[in-house]
């Protein structure tokens, strides 16, 4: 089977190669849109003590151009990630 395939091995190993190309251009062009649309920001819970322990004392969230929040700030806090729009 393999000497039938002993004189296609130059386009054989073209076409392998174009069609890797061809899957890797595809893959990169196709997350970029993706990966653009998302936007992150930062939120913030503040509690009263270092154990975070009782309720929260105040919120604030962070993103370009926004934030909003109530509450107070203190220096105990839980960050987490905040979709924007």
């Amino acid at each position: 089977m393999l000497q039938v395939l002993r004189p296609y091995r130059r386009t054989l190993l073209v076409f392998l190669l174009a069609g890797s190309l061809a899957l890797l251009l595809v893959g990169v062009f196709a997350a970029a849109p993706a990966a653009g649309a998302t936007k992150t920001g930062h939120d913030f819970v503040y509690y009263s003590n270092a154990g975070h322990t009782g309720p929260a004392v105040g919120y604030r969230y962070y993103c370009i151009g926004n934030s909003g929040g109530w509450g107070t700030i203190t220096p105990y806090y839980v960050m987490n990630n905040f979709p924007c729009q």
